[in-house]
């Protein structure tokens, strides 16, 4: 498992790292040729995108995700198929019905019936990103990485080929970016088709999809509560304060979301693995020191992006988002917490997706009441803290149940104390003030501290390190020209 991790999580990082830096790289031209309130409604579009991924094909998904790894192979067809006929008429009738209503959305969600053209562009583009993903994912669940890596790859250069030449010289504003991400979503679901192109079958198997459904439905709510805990803050900032709030406040989300180039390359890789080999009785154990490396990178990551998150802002933004970058020391850990219940399988594993749902609902009602509670004294900094105190509780909640389901031997001493120094370094960098070198220099002495600690404490076994990387090496050596 160690070594399959180790190659897998490479691939699905190098492609997820590829696709982060030119999102960030356009950073530069969101900030340069859009307003705070025109990044709010980019912003405010993908929060309505995502809520339309996560419930109109019933997470169906995920069903295939659990059922596959232990089908036959023409069950594994049947399952792949009728999950995406499925899908389609899910988001066919999803179009069909919301284009009517656009200006009414509009309304709801960019705050005016003006933006209907906007709001019909938006709906179109979340049918297609969803049927994006459920082939996307299918290569996950087939264990195929660089299947995957190349239908994100070609999503990224689609979407950002077609946004820098709409929004830069067509100057079509946020219509542009619109635009491009629902035709670099068209090109990765073709490609993901074609290179899964013998998983689908003109079938539909009603058994299979009662079978996906009895574990996908009640993931539904658990979505939505975890979309909440994810994005409520920017409705509460939108109620509260104002759409210049709103991006400048997802301003600083996008910065902190560097982190999620870890959750990505370790999600995307581990998920099947667990779901294949977690009957064998040495995979807790290996789970277990994983998770010690997970939380050493998360930590390093995380601080590095809290002390440089000003000198990051002032590179990739102009003035008018610098406000943006107090968020992202609060940020950045709330989005890794909000990703590592894949490290607490249990659940999942036994195929207690109520148990999921109330866990994530009771964090989704905790967020929202932290949210209006302190966005009316603290602002945007209130709404990050509301993210990360939720956050954490979700993820204790969700370690304490999975661990009575499939207890996994964590080293949580260690592991929290690790925690607990990064976060006192995080607070020295962020609260002291230096002229620009020497506190470029703290900072920097700061993060060597960090990555030094981890290593002591002994989350990080250099020799388990270089074992991986001389496995990664020989496994290529073998693979055939």
């Amino acid at each position: 498992m160690l070594r399959d991790f180790v190659r897998d999580s490479a691939i699905y990082g190098a492609s997820s790292l590829f696709i982060r830096g030119i999102s960030l790289m356009l950073l530069p031209l969101y900030t340069r040729v859009l307003s705070t309130a025109e990044y709010g409604i980019v912003d405010l579009a993908g929060v309505f995108i995502t809520l339309v991924l996560l419930t109109v094909a019933l997470e169906i998904s995920q069903g295939v995700a659990r059922l596959f790894a232990d089908a036959t192979s023409d069950d594994r067809i049947a399952y792949a198929s009728t999950a995406l006929w499925f899908s389609i008429a899910a988001y066919g009738l999803f179009v069909a019905a919301a284009l009517p209503f656009t200006a009414d959305l509009s309304a709801v969600l960019f705050g005016s019936r003006d933006r209907d053209e906007l709001m019909r562009l938006v709906i179109v583009s979340a049918a297609t990103n969803g049927l994006f993903m459920l082939l996307l994912n299918q290569l996950r669940w087939r264990l195929q990485p660089l299947a995957y890596a190349a239908g994100s790859v070609t999503f990224a250069l689609v979407f950002i080929g077609t946004t820098v030449a709409l929004v830069s010289f067509v100057h079509l504003g946020v219509l542009g970016v619109l635009l491009g991400q629902l035709m670099g979503s068209v090109a990765g679901a073709v490609l993901c088709f074609t290179l899964a192109r013998d998983a689908y079958r003109l079938t539909f198997d009603p058994a299979k999809l009662l079978e996906m459904l009895r574990f996908s439905l009640p993931l539904v709510p658990t979505s939505v509560a975890w979309f909440v805990s994810l994005y409520i803050d920017r409705f509460a900032i939108g109620q509260l304060m104002t759409i210049d709030d709103v991006g400048l406040f997802g301003i600083g989300y996008r910065i902190a979301s560097v982190v999620a180039l870890l959750n990505v390359a370790v999600q995307t890789a581990i998920t099947p693995l667990i779901y294949a080999r977690y009957r064998d009785p040495e995979t807790p154990g290996q789970l277990a020191r994983l998770f010690g490396y997970f939380v050493a990178a998360a930590l390093v990551l995380a601080v590095g992006l809290s002390l440089f998150a000003r000198e990051i802002m002032g590179v990739v933004t102009t003035p008018a988002f610098y406000p943006g970058a107090v968020v992202v020391p609060l940020l950045a850990p709330a989005l890794l917490l909000l990703t590592m219940d894949v490290f607490a399988p249990g659940l999942a594993i036994a195929k207690r997706s109520g148990a999921q749902a109330l866990i994530t609902a009771g964090g989704a009602i905790l967020n929202t009441i932290l949210n209006f509670a302190l966005i009316p004294v603290a602002g945007i900094v209130g709404a990050a803290a509301a993210t990360l105190l939720s956050a954490a509780a979700i993820f204790a909640a969700y370690m304490i149940a999975s661990q009575r389901m499939y207890f996994v031997p964590h080293a949580w001493r260690r592991l929290g104390l690790a925690a607990a120094i990064a976060a006192v370094l995080c607070i020295a960098g962020v609260v002291v003030s230096l002229p620009i070198a020497a506190g470029l220099a703290f900072k920097a002495a700061l993060l060597t501290l960090t990555a030094g600690m981890v290593v002591r404490l002994g989350l990080v076994d250099l020799a388990d390190v270089r074992e991986g990387i001389r496995g990664l090496i020989s496994a290529r050596a073998r693979r055939p020209a």
